[in-house]
């Protein structure tokens, strides 16, 4: 035993001899002779406890807990005063309020929550609702909503509690990870969606959430039970607890550049400057702090002298799960910022580093990707920044700008009319081209640009994370299911029905077509560097190009293909004029 003490609602006090012996039975159930013993602050049983247990002589029950079952739903003043009702027998004894009579008086005592005047089975459903046990206790307020949510679905339309309801909650605690309390506490949640599931005609397909239910508990029991398990065989918290009282100086080894070992004890994984302990076999309170304790006087220096390595090398890189990272670890991690090209930076550090040398890192560590931003992105940035008077210069620079760089023509078209070409010729200084079908950033295109502004881009944004920007070096793509056209575009990669061409190897294929056309037939012959700069075989080139407004043909053996735009019909249906029109009347006021 390690009390002979319990709280029984009210207070704390000394079990009684029958409940010792329902625990020492269950204790003892796979012996044909034990004994009782104590441990930690337990006082003895005494002798003439054991004798009593051993002889299974306990004393007479004369008095029974009652509560009345003939309750009176006409009315909640009705409900309430049966439930307190007292008994009518010397030996029974009125059971004092209990929690699902708390849970009714909740929900009764606002007046405007619900209406339960002269509805019978709407009062018998709450009450059916309150008695839902709170397993968790925790939280009490959790278990209101809980019930409150229950009784709604089940007062409503169709009377039931929907099976997207149940699959949420279930999925919410279908989990594994975590440490005793955490496994505890899902295990409760469910027991209560398991007591739910088993009320008649309270969720759809009964039978199916009954063994959902069961599962869920049954695999999470199992886990708590390898914890619980592993929790009380570790020796090696005891040893590091008694070294540190004796203030013994422990052997530190970090194996790998991962692995803890203090005094050839396996303490833990340090992995980039955060350290993971091995919990899995030293979950107890104390042998979590003795761990932390020793992890702190021996790996502490190890993580600040790795913080130093960081900021005077610079050898980090960020990658595409924004995280930044030094060697295989990462040290940190960006999150939305005011804009796309100024991400948060968040460091991923151990607790028992000081904020001093945590603020120390999260400065160098923005700084680096401020740095790293202008490098690649320099002029992103400089059309944000861009210094003209002129209105329109600056809106198509910031149009530009917050489209990551690139636009489509056709989007742009009114403001282009309005740049004369001196105006034209600021923004081209800034590395704007003005294509066939596109406005966009040159350099944007080189494959660290490309990689970086694509991450801040889905960073800011929080979407695209199952795209990727085609693998650098190719410049015409098939399209696939897998990819997005915005996204592409984006990646600098134009669409054409079933192929995507990177827009500024589209341009270089138009000064080349440019070049090569006859002046005096306006003809223009296929030839290999076109289909070279493309990467592409001839026959997905003559398709593109039919997508491109062109007409292909053969002459002399060779293929040729000439620019034939398709007639648009610019005739406009005039409507009928409506003489009830106010702007008409208006014009036929003689206001002289």
């Amino acid at each position: 035993f390690s009390s002979l003490k319990k709280y029984d609602g009210k207070k704390l006090r000394r079990l009684r001899v029958h409940e010792i012996g329902q625990i020492a039975g269950r204790a003892g159930r796979h012996l044909n002779d034990g004994y009782f013993g104590v441990t930690g602050d337990c006082d003895s049983l005494n002798a003439e406890e054991v004798d009593l247990l051993e002889g299974h002589n306990f004393p007479e029950i004369n008095s029974i807990f009652w509560r009345n079952s003939n309750l009176n739903f006409s009315s909640s003043e009705s409900l309430i005063k049966s439930l307190e009702e007292k008994p009518n027998e010397s030996w029974l004894r009125r059971i004092n309020e209990c929690e699902d009579e708390k849970v009714l008086k909740y929900f009764l005592k606002d007046n405007t929550l619900y209406d339960f005047s002269n509805d019978y089975n709407k009062l018998k459903i709450l009450w059916e609702c309150c008695q839902i046990p709170d397993f968790v206790k925790k939280t009490y307020g959790h278990h209101y909503e809980v019930v409150k949510k229950v009784f709604e679905f089940l007062i409503g339309d169709e009377r039931r509690i929907p099976n997207q309801y149940l699959k949420q909650q279930l999925t919410y605690l279908d989990k594994l990870d975590g440490n005793v309390d955490s496994i505890s506490n899902r295990i409760a949640n469910v027991r209560t969606w398991s007591y739910v599931t088993n009320k008649a005609n309270w969720v759809e397909n009964q039978d199916y959430w009954i063994e959902r239910t069961k599962f869920l508990e049954d695999k999470l029991s199992d886990r708590l039970h390898e914890e619980l398990t592993k929790s009380f065989i570790d020796k090696r918290a005891s040893v590091l607890a008694r070294g540190l009282k004796q203030d013994i100086k422990f052997d530190t080894q970090i194996i790998n550049e991962e692995e803890v070992m203090i005094n050839n004890e396996y303490i833990g994984s340090l992995k980039g400057l955060k350290l993971e302990l091995d919990l899995k076999i030293g979950a107890l309170d104390t042998d979590v702090k003795s761990l932390k304790k020793a992890a702190r006087q021996n790996v502490g220096p190890e993580i600040l002298k790795r913080i130093e390595q960081i900021i005077n090398t610079g050898i980090i890189e960020l990658k595409e799960d924004f995280k930044i990272y030094w060697k295989k670890f990462p040290i940190a991690k960006i999150y939305p910022g005011k804009d796309y090209l100024n991400p948060k930076v968040e460091v991923i550090i151990d607790e028992m580093i000081e904020n001093l040398d945590k603020k120390r890192l999260q400065s160098y560590l923005t700084n680096w990707i401020e740095k790293t931003i202008f490098e690649n992105l320099e002029s992103l940035i400089n059309l944000k920044f861009i210094k003209e008077n002129n209105p329109d210069v600056r809106a198509l620079a910031y149009h530009v700008y917050e489209n990551n760089g690139v636009v489509k023509r056709e989007e742009v078209i009114k403001l282009l009319s309005k740049l004369d070409q001196s105006q034209r010729k600021i923004l081209r200084t800034q590395g704007l081209r003005f294509g066939r079908y596109h406005i966009f950033l040159y350099k944007l295109f080189k494959p660290n640009s490309v990689k970086l502004r694509i991450l801040l881009w889905k960073n800011f944004h929080q979407k695209f994370y199952k795209f990727s920007p085609p693998t650098f070096g190719l410049n015409f793509v098939e399209k696939t299911k897998n990819v997005d056209r915005k996204f592409m575009l984006l990646c600098g990669f134009e669409y054409f029905e079933k192929y995507y061409v990177r827009i500024d190897i589209l341009e270089r294929l138009f000064i080349k077509i440019i070049d090569s056309v006859d002046k005096n037939t306006n003809e223009i012959k296929l030839v290999p560097e076109m289909l070279n700069l493309l990467g592409c075989s001839k026959e997905n080139f003559l398709y593109l190009i039919k997508k491109m407004n062109y007409k292909t043909f053969e002459k002399d053996n060779n293929t040729y293909f000439k620019y034939a735009p398709k007639k648009i019909n610019r005739k406009v249906k005039v409507k009928n004029k409506n003489n009830d029109n106010p702007f008409n009347v208006l014009n036929q006021l003689n206001l002289k």
